[in-house]
């Protein structure tokens, strides 16, 4: 190594989670801010740095599950936090973030705008214009003498427009893939614009025995976004008298789907997703959820989902309306009951700095975070703040509650717990959990010490109240191969037979369960229970949880494993022996669609997606071989599939026979405009040179919505920029900043 070398190693210091810090004359930049980074720094005993440079775009198309800031499903621009920190812990500081493009500034200030203050037209709040009054009251600053702005956290600039120049000579420049830091003119270091390496959390909630009864919570965190040492608040709530293995989710603490598999929880397992409000401590994990496996209902009023469809708009750089269609929404409003399959949500607006429900559903009660102090609110209805209505509805909302969730982070935004609040809380429920505070805070007043229905939530905490309820372990080996898309393509009967035929197999942490170039023995495995990590030489590559497959490409061929694959803490895999995976694949017909997944594992598109995915995708394909000259479709008529182009080309023509251009490299996808926008098409197709295409039928596309909505995604943002005239646009070089 040179000295240059040398020079730029002690400058660059790379952190967890493809983030990087580089020490400048002007102050330490961080590169990269995906969620929790001021937790990993705390925990690092490293100073917030003032300054944050964020990545360029990732293109829509180039990886499923990426889009603008988000990297599979992972926000990099996760800044509120180290903004709060600046600003309210050291001392009044604004930091500044640097974007590459200008748009990028636009959407960051967007995404800042609805997290930390709200939506900013006053009629977005209508039916309830005095939510935004209680909002403006909690976010009042006395320094300021006004609420908070953005602007006073932060100053966002771009490198286009001159924001790479720090001042004292330190310059940041974009030069292809790599961000080059100068030093009066002499570039001191470079860090790589690549975000490879799959994001873990700093920490995962220990699992716990689940004793089911009729109500069970199940804590992935009860903390708050400061502590290092605790996962912010978000839990699972299992109801009913069944059994059945379906959960609510309240709110979505970063790295969810890592934190659910360490649970033993697959997402198919989740029937609805409540959203309190959209700051970043409880919405972080939203996009993955969102953008990975099986389709969500969420549940939120209206206010808070317009403003969390800019939130995902911004941070993927898609519209808002391809939002909408990642979920099922669910609109839950203060006074309009919600029914849902047995169950009764209800609502009333908590206060807080921006607009946060609380919820109840059948017997339990989630506060949001709320400052909730009556003394208070008598105060606020004497200034003629709240009316008495309004403070009656927060204080009667919790009574009767079988169990209470709630707010205790103290402070001026959240509840603070003095001996008046908990007898109040204790009084409207037998069983009051408190969240949102490290375990440093979790003290009751001295003289409650003893109360016995009131305890701190902890990471992987679970509580229950109601008779027990049976637990059928066999029912839970169906309910994991169900949620394994597929071998969830196999009948009821079918699934439960498979459930009594395969073993159940444990590894210890770090143990290996298949190493890399190893023959296969033909058995393949479905994860049950912990998190498994997939190694491509010495370079992890995915997470995978309850409901994953892995080791079917080897069971098929009997060809040495490609990957490694090993134990992240204690878990539980379901073993296929290689009779029973050959029966299964015998009956899926998955030997005859080898070819297409091995396709699909070289696009572009499709290569980050685990090789099982893969499979269940290629089986919805049907192969068709066209001679030169067929008309595949019409002008004007209604569209039933769409299309990848394996070899030939197709010449699209408008409807006066106008040449619009050709497809003509493997991989490009076409004709889905009909059939994933409901309109005629567009344009007419014809087979310009004898072709091998696939279609991918309507039923098919409707199974994508349910199971793989990032494909969706990327399949309607490709639609959505073609126009049925000149210039054609390729599916392949699909860029969001060209918008």
């Amino acid at each position: 190594m040179d000295n240059d070398d040398n020079l730029s190693h002690l400058r660059v210091r790379k952190l967890q989670n493809n983030t990087w810090i580089v020490k400048t004359r002007a102050g330490d930049v961080l590169v990269n801010c995906p969620p929790e980074t001021l937790k990993f720094l705390l925990a690092s005993g490293l100073p917030v740095p003032k300054i944050i440079l964020l990545p360029p775009d990732m293109p829509i198309g180039q990886q499923l599950g990426s889009s603008g800031f988000v990297h599979r499903g992972i926000n990099y621009a996760s800044v509120e936090f180290l903004l709060y920190t600046n600003y309210f812990v050291n001392g009044g500081q604004r930091t500044r973030l640097i974007t590459v493009t200008p748009n990028q500034a636009q959407r960051l200030h967007q995404i800042l705008q609805e997290t930390i203050v709200g939506p900013a037209d006053s009629t977005e709040y209508y039916p309830h214009p005095w939510v935004q009054r209680e909002c403006r009251l909690l976010s009042y600053h006395p320094p300021l003498g006004r609420s908070i702005e953005v602007d006073d956290l932060a100053e966002i600039i771009e490198l286009e427009t001159g924001g790479g120049e720090l001042g004292q000579g330190i310059s940041i420049s974009l030069d292809g893939d790599q961000y080059r830091f100068s030093e009066d003119g002499v570039e001191i270091a470079s860090v790589s614009t690549a975000i490879d390496a799959s994001a873990m959390p700093l920490i995962l909630a220990p699992p716990q025995p689940v004793l089911r009864q009729e109500i069970t919570l199940q804590f992935i965190g009860g903390s708050d976004g400061y502590d290092p040492e605790g996962i912010t608040t978000c839990f699972l709530a299992y109801f009913g008298s069944t059994g059945e293995d379906r959960v609510i989710l309240f709110d979505a603490a970063a790295y969810l789907r890592v934190r659910l598999g360490n649970l033993g929880i697959s997402p198919a397992q989740i029937s609805e997703v409540v959203i309190s409000h959209l700051h970043e401590d409880h919405i972080a994990g939203l996009p993955e959820l969102l953008l990975g496996r099986h389709r969500v209902r969420l549940i939120t009023s209206k206010i808070i989902y317009r403003s969390l469809l800019r939130v995902l708009s911004a941070m993927l750089a898609v519209p808002e309306n391809e939002i909408a269609v990642l979920f099922d929404y669910f609109p839950l409003q203060p006074g309009q009951p919600l029914l849902l399959e047995g169950k009764t949500f209800e609502a009333t607006y908590a206060i807080h700095t921006i607009p946060t429900l609380a919820v109840r559903v059948n017997g339990l009660c989630y506060s949001g975070d709320m400052r909730y102090d009556e003394e208070w609110f008598t105060q606020l209805e004497a200034d003629g703040i709240l009316s008495q209505t309004r403070r009656l509805e927060i204080i009667q909302f919790a009574e009767g509650a079988r169990i209470l969730v709630q707010d205790a982070g103290g402070g001026p935004i959240h509840t603070t717990l003095t001996p008046e609040v908990l007898s109040s809380l204790a009084a409207k429920s037998k069983h009051v959990i408190l969240t949102h505070a490290p375990k440093s805070h979790h003290k009751l007043p001295a003289t409650l010490q003893d109360w016995q229905n009131v305890e701190f939530a902890i990471d992987g905490y679970v509580a229950a109240v109601g008779k027990v309820l049976h637990q059928n372990h066999e029912i839970e080996k169906l309910e994991t191969i169900s949620a394994c898309p597929l071998y969830a393509r196999l009948s009821i009967s079918g699934r439960a037979a498979l459930a009594q035929q395969v073993e159940l197999g444990t590894w210890e942490p770090g143990e290996g369960i298949l190493q890399e170039g190893e023959t296969s023995d033909g058995r393949a495995y479905i994860v049950h229970k912990g998190l498994v990590k997939t190694w491509v030489g010495e370079k992890l590559v995915q997470v995978l949880g309850r409901g994953n497959s892995i080791g079917e490409r080897g069971a098929l061929t009997l060809e040495p494993r490609v990957a490694s694959i090993v134990a992240s803490g204690q878990t539980q895999m379901l073993i296929l022996d290689p009779d029973v995976f050959q029966s299964v694949a015998s009956r899926l017909g998955l030997s005859a669609v080898y070819k297409r997944v091995e396709w699909l594992w070289r696009h572009p598109i499709f290569k980050h997606l685990p090789w099982a995915t893969l499979l269940d995708l290629a089986l919805d394909f049907q192969p068709l071989h066209l001679p030169t000259g067929r008309l595949l479709f019409d002008y004007g008529r209604p569209g039933n599939e769409c299309y990848l182009l394996i070899s030939g080309a197709i010449t699209l023509l408008t409807k006066d026979f106008e040449p619009v251009g050709t497809f003509d490299k493997t991989g490009e996808f076409f004709g889905g405009r009909a059939v994933l926008f409901g309109t005629p098409r567009n344009t007419y197709a014809c087979v310009s040179q004898e072709s091998e295409i696939w279609a991918l039928p309507a039923p098919a596309l409707q199974r994508l919505y349910l199971l793989y909505p990032s494909v969706i995604l990327h399949l309607r943002a490709v639609e959505s920029r073609r126009h049925g005239h000149a210039p054609l646009i390729s599916a392949l070089e699909i860029d969001p900043a060209n918008d």
